[in-house]
């Protein structure tokens, strides 16, 4: 019996996205080209802004 699947939330989403940065960071960390602090910095700034702007367009779908 196939059961439905809920939506989960933007915040969840978003901390599981920077739960993989931080595993890809460990994983960088023991190869050849490990990233920077600057490296790592930007990948969740990319992160929050993606979210942010998921965000503001659900307000915005919301309010129409």
């Amino acid at each position: 019996m196939a059961t439905a699947l809920e939506p989960r939330r933007l915040e969840d989403l978003e901390q599981d996205a920077l739960a993989r940065i931080d595993q890809e960071r460990q994983r960088r960390a023991t190869g050849l080209r490990p990233w920077t602090d600057e490296q790592y910095v930007d990948q969740i700034a990319k992160i929050h802004a993606r979210y942010s702007a998921w965000r503001l367009a659900l307000q915005k779908w919301r309010a129409a």
